[in-house]
């Protein structure tokens, strides 16, 4: 990922006139005002894959209103950001990917520093594969299911960074982002996509089953090979491709569906743990920590405190 931007070293007031300069020259034309002039920092990341482009960005609280554009942008929120189109008013967050039609004006607001990652997609790019419905785009969509194999891709490629591959390599990379795009708006419209890659519908059974089978507590990467016709190491050469695998995928869906569970109600967290397949509750805080940084408790605190 190369850095197109950094606010590092300027003083705050002139690192948001200058953010926002960059923004609109290179993401979508947008009016906006910070909401703390003396507290503002921002870095934008871009990556290609031919003609879409990957983006990774972080900016201070600021509120705006976006003018038209003519690419779809696909963001996968790390925080909290308030989007109002028309009538509808919703909030972005870790919990959900939202595909912008930027051709339709919105207000957005971020509720905290903004970090975020998406693709900045052509529209023609994306029609070639499917109709684009207006029930897919500006809402959030839950990340589970195809949704949640298309967010692993995106924190994948952000992590290992697009200029690590071949040209070849990231052209077929863009065939399968383009693919999971389609999958995603599918099955949210009905409509059959017309995917590229074979592979991308082998990964949606695999898929599939993993999220059929979160809290069976015999689940493992022998019983989703079979549920899914393939042997284990075809299931685990196909993950590898995005950098995990069947075992890996099962632990990494469990968490983020605790997490889900945990700040969505009240129940006991140790209950919640045993549900999905973990007996000792000092095991399942230590794998909740390392994988989101933060605990159970501290988790479901966050979400109370907005």
């Amino acid at each position: 990922m190369q850095t197109i931007l950094t606010t590092a070293g300027l003083p705050p007031r002139d690192a948001f006139e200058y953010w926002h300069s960059v923004a609109c020259a290179k993401l979508i034309r947008l009016e906006a005002h910070p909401l703390d002039p003396d507290d503002f920092n921002a870095e934008m990341k871009a990556g290609a894959l031919a003609d879409v482009a990957l983006l990774a960005y972080k900016t201070g609280k600021a509120t705006g209103r976006s003018s038209l554009g003519e690419d779809l942008l696909l963001i996968l929120p790390s925080t909290g950001v308030a989007l109002t189109f028309g009538e509808r008013q919703f909030e972005a967050n870790r919990g959900n990917l939202v595909l912008l039609d930027t051709r339709e004006r919105h207000l957005w607001c971020t509720l905290e520093p903004l970090v975020q990652i998406g693709l900045q997609i052509p529209r023609a790019a994306l029609a070639q594969r499917i109709a684009i419905g207006e029930e897919a785009v500006n809402r959030p969509l839950p990340i589970h299911g195809d949704t949640a194999q298309l967010a692993d891709f995106l924190r994948t490629l952000v992590k290992n960074g697009p200029s690590t591959l071949s040209p070849k390599i990231r052209l077929k990379e863009r065939e399968h982002a383009l693919d999971l795009v389609a999958a995603t708006v599918g099955n949210i419209t009905g409509a059959t996509p017309e995917l590229d890659s074979p592979r991308q519908l082998a990964l949606r059974k695999v898929r599939a089953v993993i999220e059929n089978q979160l809290t069976n507590p015999a689940t493992d990467r022998k019983s989703i090979a079979a549920a899914v016709g393939f042997s284990e190491r075809h299931v685990n050469r196909l993950l590898a491709l995005e950098g995990t695998s069947a075992t890996e995928l099962l632990r990494r869906r469990r968490l983020a569906k605790c997490r889900e569970v945990i700040e969505q109600s009240n129940r006991q967290i140790s209950d919640i743990a045993r549900e999905f397949s973990w007996i000792n509750a000092n095991s399942f805080a230590r794998d909740f920590k390392r994988e989101f940084d933060l605990t159970p408790i501290e988790a479901r605190r966050l979400v109370h405190s907005k």
